[in-house]
């Protein structure tokens, strides 16, 4: 290929999508359409070829909207082995799809850095069009990237204070929702026209608007925002266009600071990037007309056989791929834990693998004595029956357990090596033979990798036999009943009833009895109100005024949002969980700044209580005073609302997560959702029936929504229905130890098929498939690992999957997975990770933690109930993964 050539058509890729769009070509015979897109094809290629990538992207992009036109031309059919002839199968059109989304990186890279290259501040910007005027600019480095401001900059900017925004929309919209930001007001685009003065324009503001009007020369900077303007240089008919100008040239008496800006993306780009900083986020941007192909989104696969299906991902693809190292080169991770199916890349060198192998055995032998010594305590304590107290026997156990975890990821990480030495001796065995040094260092590498071996069945052994130990204790525990509780024990629920039941045992030999010592001695102070009776709607306000009993341990130096919390009697579950929600920068900016209180919902069937709750617990997190605090308001509350939250039983953090969201949303669903169009698509009524016409933040946030699609094998007709989501349950790969999140992604949206389905068009049952596609993608990705199962062969008891899941810290694409209508949205479809829910050991005795990434910090902390301690990111993907939460959304740190 050909020198690229330098970008001449556009500045973003959004302009250029525009000038791939073809009319429409209903009317149009399927001869005439082949030959275009034949003809479009050889062009782009030519295009390719001579290193223009933006003639390439647009004509590339114009082949499969008229590739797009004839699948859907209602004669296709009968065309379908033309078609195939003229323009290729499937995988022919999938490889020039790869070729497209290479130029579309490569672009979107190159505007990226068009974009930071400083560009010279023109004096007419800054001086409002009058020669002569020579105008201070502060802090010019800021303003390099002329014209346009994004919403990242614009946030940052309002957190200092700095800026003025002018909202051009009109009156009725910035009345529906606009920024929380004091220095932001409204000139109506109602008020707008060519011509006017900035004096005429000023008088017919409101009183309120013109007070922030006249500061517009004494504050840092200037920016615009419309609905959704993208450009620095918007169309002239157009209200921002016009305000920039009188702004600009018809303003005499003002000096300008720094050059007048527009916000990239306007307020709805805005509004999805910073949902907390809007009065209501759930408003939506009129919707444009582009002129557009006519497109009908409820036929999301025009053809069958683009559909893969579930026995097309074949056992093979899950075996162990060794080029992931995990231990110690977070560049490799970010490289190869998404999982993509690439060539195998050539073997390491020889010295390279002794390097990873001594790096490698430091760590394991560490963790060997850490094991050693935590289980020569535990026995010894286990004999004596006495020795520690229940919350240190509880807290040994813990690290028993993870660092029995760490142990099967150093096995994992041993095969890794050996099977790297394998693909190296193969290598060399074809080329050429090894040197005389190189077969020493390979026989030093076999030697050390089986002595691993030797000492990693030996520590199996030592963990059956304390399992062993342990069942004992746990049947013992079935027909003990503390003299001291205060009542029967809480019954156990039917495992066939929930998806897993799994925490920690209180300890070895304690029996019941809450580990914490803080709740003996302050029983009596606990309960303030009748804990027999559900709290009624008219004590909502005074019980969110109450004293909580937080029982804070004061510390020296705590980080905010470094807090720990309490053990409470295996409530390790929730713990992890709430760290999670804490460590969500814009929940936790809700919560904190007590935005919540303004949409608090009282006639739901929680009153409004779990989210007070949640909130008074997060701003205890976040006051950077404490150690460690205690749960026990939210834990009374959720419990009075599902009772298999209560006492000290053990539970899931999935289930705990899914139904607290749930909770969460009600209490907050207030924010009317007005629904202007009279034709809205089969998602948005789905979506609206769900939502009742109210939302909430969390919403906002948590929830998206998948689309199902089943198809008809024999007449190909299609039908779709539609469900949100406010997290994905994702199978894990049968038959593999190692496996990548991406193979479980695409098991979860493969095609399957079903058998006795009505189709409506047939009229008769008939086999089909389905095919499920997010149609929503929410800012906050959770994505659930079930790693729990009834096993059929041990009479349906319940199991745990101990797979090494390999997921990316960065860049979790979503493009594939995603349906044709989100796939045009303006959402980002990239999502790094910021919080991970850990779950140690099996179903009859297990402890959950938490790594969470400090909004505050940048760092990656590890949260074990009320130890808080730093983490290295290398130490973040490991095979006791849960629950993982991915974001979209610009990073921001949670103000004091």
């Amino acid at each position: 290929m050909a020198k690229l050539k330098k970008l001449h058509m556009s500045s973003n890729l959004d302009d250029l999508e525009k000038m791939s769009i073809i009319p429409d070509l209903r009317s149009k015979g399927m001869k005439i359409l082949l030959n275009t897109a034949r003809k479009l094809y050889m062009t782009a290629e030519e295009y390719r070829l001579d290193g223009d990538e933006e003639l390439a992207y647009i004509t590339y992009m114009k082949y499969f909207n008229m590739l797009t036109a004839i699948h859907q031309k209602s004669d296709y059919a009968s065309h379908k082995t033309t078609v195939r002839q003229m323009l290729g199968d499937t995988e022919s059109n999938r490889r020039i799809m790869d070729t497209l989304e290479k130029i579309i990186h490569s672009l979107r890279h190159r505007y990226a850095q068009q974009h930071q290259a400083p560009e010279p501040i023109a004096p007419d910007l800054v001086s409002n069009g009058r020669a002569g005027v020579d105008s201070p600019i502060t802090q010019p480095t800021q303003y390099a990237r002329l014209g346009l401001i994004t919403c990242q900059d614009l946030y940052r900017r309002m957190q200092e204070k700095s800026v003025l925004v002018m909202d051009c929309r009109p009156s009725a919209d910035y009345e529906a929702s606009h920024l929380t930001y004091y220095c932001a007001f409204n000139v109506p685009e109602e008020l707008i026209t060519p011509g006017m003065s900035a004096g005429r324009l000023q008088a017919r503001l409101s009183s309120s608007a013109k007070a922030s009007w006249a500061s517009r020369s004494v504050k840092d900077s200037v920016v615009l925002m419309d609905w959704n303007t993208k450009d620095a240089q918007p169309a002239t008919n157009t209200a921002i266009s016009t305000l920039l100008d009188i702004l600009k040239n018809w303003d005499p008496d003002v000096t300008y600071r720094a050059p007048i800006q527009i916000v990239e993306g306007g307020y709805e780009y805005f509004i999805m990037m910073y949902p907390t900083h809007c009065t209501n986020p759930s408003v939506q941007a009129p919707q444009q007309n582009n002129n557009d192909i006519e497109t009908i989104d409820d036929i999301e696969y025009p053809s069958i056989h683009d559909i893969t299906m579930k026995e097309d991902i074949s056992a093979k693809d899950f075996r162990p791929r060794p080029d992931f190292n995990r231990a110690n080169k977070p560049a490799a991770t970010r490289v190869n834990e998404q999982g993509i199916s690439r060539p195998s890349p050539p073997a390491k060198p020889i010295a390279e693998i002794m390097r990873d192998q001594a790096e490698f055995l430091q760590r394991a032998e560490q963790n060997d004595e850490q094991l050693e010594r935590a289980s020569k305590m535990w026995k010894r304590q286990a004999a004596e029956g006495d020795g520690l107290n229940a919350t240190e026997d509880q807290e040994l156990h813990f690290r028993i357990l993870q660092l029995e975890s760490k142990a099967q990821d150093y096995i994992v990480e041993n095969n890794r090596l050996r099977e790297e030495l394998s693909r190296i001796q193969e290598l060399h065995n074809v080329t050429q033979q090894l040197s005389q040094k190189e077969v020493e260092a390979t026989r030093n590498i076999e030697s050390k990798i089986r002595e691993r071996q030797r000492l990693d069945e030996q520590h199996e052994l030592e963990r059956q036999e304390r399992e062993r130990l342990l069942a004992i204790a746990r049947e013992t525990k079935k027909h003990y009943k503390s003299p001291t509780a205060s009542g029967p024990p809480s019954p156990g629920r039917n495992l066939e009833d929930v998806h897993v039941v799994s925490d920690s045992l209180e300890s070895l030999l304690q029996l019941t009895g809450d580990p914490d010592p803080t709740i003996a001695s302050n029983k009596a102070e606990r309960p303030t109100f009748d804990r027999a009776m559900k709290p009624q709607p008219r004590n909502v306000e005074r019980t969110s005024q109450r004293v909580r009993d937080f029982s804070p341990v004061i510390g020296q130096n705590v980080g905010r949002g470094l807090t720990g919390l309490k053990n409470l009697g295996n409530t390790c579950y929730m713990n992890s969980i709430l760290q999670c929600l804490s460590n969500t920068p814009q929940l936790t900016e809700y919560c904190i700044s007590d935005k919540y209180k303004n949409y608090i919902s009282r006639s739901n069937k929680t009153n409004g209580q779990v989210i007070e709750e949640v909130a008074a617990l997060i701003k205890e997190l976040w006051n950077g005073q404490y150690k460690c605090v205690a749960s026990r308001d939210l834990r009374y509350v959720v419990g009075q609302y599902q009772k298999i939250f209560r006492g000290v039983d053990q539970q899931d953090s999935h289930e705990f997560l899914t139904i607290l969201m749930d909770w969460l949303h009600s209490d907050l669903q207030t924010l009317h959702v007005p629904r202007q169009r009279e034709m809205i698509s089969a998602s948005e009524k789905a979506w609206l029936e769900f939502t009742k016409a109210k939302e909430s933040m969390i919403l906002h946030l948590f929830y998206g929504q998948m689309k199902s699609t089943v198809k008809c094998v024999a007449c190909h007709k299609e039908s779709a229905t539609y469900e949100s989501f406010s997290n994905l349950s994702l199978e894990l790969p049968p038959n593999s130890n190692v496996c990548q999140l991406n193979q479980c992604m695409d098991m979860y949206f493969s095609g399957e098929r079903i058998h006795g389905w009505n189709c409506p068009s047939c009229k008769t049952k008939r086999d089909a498939i389905k095919k499920l596609d997010i149609s929503k993608l929410p800012p906050v990705l959770v994505v659930h690992l079930k790693r729990f199962y009834a096993d059929p062969s041990n009479s349906g008891a319940y199991m745990k999957k101990q797979n090494y899941l390999r997921f990316p810290l960065e860049n979790l694409d979503m493009n594939p997975y995603i349906a044709r209508a989100e796939s045009r949205a303006v959402t980002p479809k990239t999502y790094q990770l910021y919080a991970v829910s850990n779950h140690y050991g099996t179903m009859e005795g297990g402890h959950y933690t938490a790594f969470c990434k400090s909004a505050n910090y940048g760092k990656w902390f590890k949260f074990d109930d009320q130890v808080v301690s730093a983490l290295d990111s290398s130490n973040v993907v490991s095979s006791a993964a849960y629950i993982l939460f991915y974001t979209w959304l610009p990073p921001m740190q949670v103000p004091l």
